[in-house]
């Protein structure tokens, strides 16, 4: 229902317009002066007002500045039975939509009101396609893969509606490194619910002893270090969206929770007898194959299930032509202004070099590398050889490791470094462990401590 606001201290006027209004099924608010119309508006915002220029405590343009503040695109329609030109003139220049003037013709009134309402609901969907296309346009990229994903994202988009309106379960599939954090936020920042928080949960970073606290909250004296009561990150997302990032590797336990939260939309707090209600858009991540996860009960089949209502696939960076290039510009740009430094072209023989390479590490192996080059390299334009990308630019898409657990090589006619292989069984180790290093170093037989080494050595880091 719409919600008119009336702000008219002549009895009868007001009277005979929150009935008229009231026929025309609109929820009438009435103010006779401007303190009472201030505590009215600030406890329920009106869809429309309709403001008298003279009122007994003030100037109605007063009062005009004061709504306008709290919701700028507010259709306001000025009434006056004094009105001269230069105040009909001066409202309209303070942002009010219309004027009248007293007496009233309330046929007319009505077909104004339904004009500016009109007008604020088309102002306000172009505003939200022009943030939604914004959104999806932040993903950069020319190639055909980056279309079509903007594409996805962009449909996806139009079915998240504001706060109470249904949400469709998110799930974002990739390569670690790919972009699924930054796919995630757009989805946000384009939806219903941008208005809303944006929550980031990395499942595999979550302490076991403490994710479930962590995730669903806690009341008073839940356990031994529970001195207040805690509102859990589903809970905190509320009204808007939460990221479960790399949802692949949780337990078989709280798998089952996830699925009760999402099925439910409500949580229960550790030590609480009942539940809260929320209303959160979910959005899993996750770099693992859940379909072969699922086959081998490593992953609840149900879950899986209601995970993947709108599946999105963000193509790995060697998949995407010349992105690479472009994006490389990009990263450039914003980590030279991040670090106050001149910013520097690149050179041919540079931009060869990063459409060759296979970027195993993805988007995120590649600004890392662009930010050493800012940080480390004077030189202007960028050389191939500031770049520190491996001998054999071609060297990580001819390296593979098959499930068996065996490595194939395929040697291009012009070789192939030892270093190219060992960061290329690096980097699919940790896609298998979805980037837990502890896990990754099991993997591969090796301490923690001689990981991160490597990690950093091969710029596969944060």
């Amino acid at each position: 229902m719409t919600t008119m606001f009336v702000i008219e201290d002549e009895p009868v006027l007001a009277r005979n317009l929150v009935r008229a209004f009231a026929r025309e099924d609109f929820h009438v608010l009435h103010a006779a002066g401007i303190a009472e119309a201030r505590g009215i508006a600030s406890e329920t915002p009106p869809d429309v007002a309709l403001l008298d220029l003279r009122l007994p405590d003030g100037s109605g343009l007063d009062m005009l500045g004061y709504l306008l503040a709290q919701d700028p695109d507010l259709p306001v329609i000025m009434m006056t039975g004094y009105g001269t030109v230069a105040e009909a003139v001066r409202a309209m220049q303070l942002g009010a939509r219309d004027y009248v003037q007293k007496p009233l013709d309330l046929e007319e009134l009505r077909l104004r009101v339904d004009r500016a309402l009109r007008s604020t609901r088309q102002r306000r969907e172009i505003s939200y396609h022009r943030e939604r296309q914004a959104a999806a346009c932040n993903i950069l990229g020319e190639s055909a893969a980056i279309d079509r994903l903007r594409g996805m994202v962009e449909r996806v988009m139009r079915m998240t509606g504001a706060p109470g309106a249904p949400a469709p379960t998110i799930l974002l599939l990739g390569e670690t490194g790919s972009g699924k954090g930054h796919v995630a936020r757009a989805l946000h920042a384009g939806g219903g619910r941008r208005e809303g928080p944006f929550i980031e949960v990395n499942c595999t970073a979550l302490p076991e002893n403490l994710v479930e606290a962590e995730l669903f909250g806690h009341e008073k004296g839940a356990f031994t270090d529970a001195k207040a009561a805690r509102a859990g990150l589903f809970e905190t997302a509320h009204g808007g969206t939460i990221l479960l990032d790399e949802i692949g590797h949780i337990s078989p336990s709280l798998q089952s929770k996830f699925l009760k939260v999402i099925e439910e939309k409500a949580v229960r707090r550790i030590g609480a007898t009942t539940q809260r209600r929320i209303d959160v858009q979910v959005i899993a991540a996750t770099s693992r194959d859940l379909e072969a996860a699922t086959r081998t009960g490593e992953f609840r089949e149900d879950l899986y299930q209601r995970l993947s209502v709108a599946v999105i696939r963000i193509p790995p960076l060697r998949e995407r032509d010349h992105d690479a290039v472009l994006i490389a510009r990009a990263l450039l740009e914003e980590t030279s202004r991040r670090y106050k430094l001149p910013l520097r072209a690149l050179s041919p023989d540079a931009e060869v070099a990063l459409r060759h390479y296979a970027w195993p590490g993805n988007v995120r192996e590649l600004a890392n590398t662009m930010e050493r080059v800012v940080l480390f390299s004077d030189a202007d334009p960028v050389r191939a050889e500031d770049l520190g990308l491996p001998n054999g630019s071609q060297a990580g898409s001819s390296v593979s490791v098959l499930a068996s657990g065996g490595i194939r090589v395929d040697f291009p006619d012009a070789g192939l470094s030892l270093e190219a292989v060992e960061r290329a069984v690096l980097v699919a180790a940790m896609e298998k462990a979805g980037g837990n290093q502890s896990e990754a170093a099991r993997l591969l037989g090796i301490s923690r401590d001689t990981l991160r080494y490597r990690i950093v050595k091969f710029g596969l880091g944060e």
